[in-house]
């Protein structure tokens, strides 16, 4: 899977339900960095806003012309295998969870999922900072904290530190295979 930051999300002529997504940057194969990606088709993602309303999603799939793997290309808004939109889940993890309309129950599921990602996110993050000589002081505070001395602290941080670890080809793509 890709993460994309430039893109527009265009109402579908067919079903205006749907929200295609245009991309404005070009791909790149995550696992052997090659530029040449095949568009293949699209396929619905569906997602929960703060209102609680349900989105559907077109993104495209895409083959690597070279190691012929299969990506999606999600935009930033969404977080990969999550239900809600990354601005939802942000907020979530903040203690913003009432301004959210979803049940207590997906508000302890989406914090503990981030307890358990947490450290797995900064992890990679650290990793990316040392391949460029940057040393990141982290202090002794919170994985919330460092995570966003990464990236920064202002709205959008879980979106922009889950681009870096899904286009470094670092996400976990089985929970089950990192839960226990």
């Amino acid at each position: 899977m890709i993460i994309i930051a430039k893109y527009k999300l265009i109402p579908d002529e067919t079903d205006q339900n749907k929200l295609r997504v245009k991309s404005e940057e070009k791909s790149i194969c995550p696992i052997c960095l090659n530029e040449i990606l095949k568009v293949i088709g699209s396929r619905n993602r569906r997602a929960l806003n703060s209102k609680g309303e349900n989105l559907i999603i077109v993104i495209r799939r895409l083959r690597c012309s070279t190691c012929k793997k299969i990506h999606h290309e999600l935009p930033d808004i969404l977080v990969p295998y999550k239900r809600y939109l990354s601005s939802c889940i942000e907020a979530v993890v903040e203690g913003q969870g009432d301004k959210i309309a979803c049940e207590n129950s997906s508000i302890y599921r989406i914090k503990r999922w981030f307890k358990v990602m947490a450290a797995h996110i900064k992890g990679s993050l650290t990793s990316m900072a040392a391949r460029e000589n940057a040393v990141i002081e982290t202090g002794g505070g919170t994985t919330l904290k460092a995570i966003t001395l990464y990236v920064g602290e202002r709205p959008g941080w879980l979106a922009r530190a889950v681009r870096i670890v899904v286009n470094t080809n670092n996400w976990i793509h089985t929970r089950f295979a990192f839960m226990t």
